[in-house]
């Protein structure tokens, strides 16, 4: 019987396949480490887009902000502007009460009474002067007591004095200014 020797055979056969697998192996790790490193640079540049991305809404963020300081900024300057617009509005309808109030006190005022001070005093008027008697006073009273501007009338004082050798008297009165609103309406009850 013939005999062969396949142990040269065999041990060919097994290098071949340690290479066949030492190469499959090498292809897997090779593979594996390509996918790796793809992934790796993935999400390097998936991280690189989201710090631009943060970069850019810090800057939205800042630019927000500023725009939202000039929008507090412009109420703060619109509420600074109604307050000086009432402010004007109040001392324009000041300006007209004290105007309407001397202009009523020119009409009332009768021909022998004289005025020497009229002093304001927010809703108070306090009107000094001199009368020829006692009864002109009282007139000059009662017409201020009828008109509709003017209320709680009140004598403070009344002296006799001599002026250039003539008696008269010298008077103080207090005298209430309605509200504009009153003043309305006690017109209107007049019409």
């Amino acid at each position: 019987m013939i005999r062969i020797n396949l142990i040269p055979y065999r041990t060919a056969r097994r290098q071949h396949q340690i290479i066949q697998h030492l190469g499959t192996f090498v292809a897997v790790v090779i593979a594996a480490a390509l996918l790796a490193l793809g992934a790796h640079t993935y999400s390097s540049l998936q991280l690189a887009d989201l710090k631009e991305q943060t970069l850019q809404l810090q800057q939205q963020n800042q630019d927000l902000k500023q725009k939202i300081g000039k929008i507090e900024n412009l109420d703060h300057l619109r509420t600074d502007v109604e307050r000086k617009l009432k402010i004007v509005d109040r001392l324009q309808e000041g300006r007209f009460h004290s105007l309407k109030t001397l202009h009523e006190i020119s009409l009332l005022i009768p021909e022998n009474v004289w005025l020497d001070e009229i002093n304001d005093q927010g809703k108070d008027l306090v009107l000094s002067g001199q009368a020829e008697s006692n009864k002109a006073v009282a007139v000059f009273m009662r017409k201020l007591d009828q008109s509709a501007l003017f209320e709680n009338i009140r004598l403070d004082l009344i002296n006799r004095v001599m002026i250039g050798g003539l008696p008269v008297r010298k008077f103080s009165l207090k005298v209430v200014r309605r509200d504009d609103a009153a003043v309305a309406a006690g017109q209107a009850e007049g019409s």
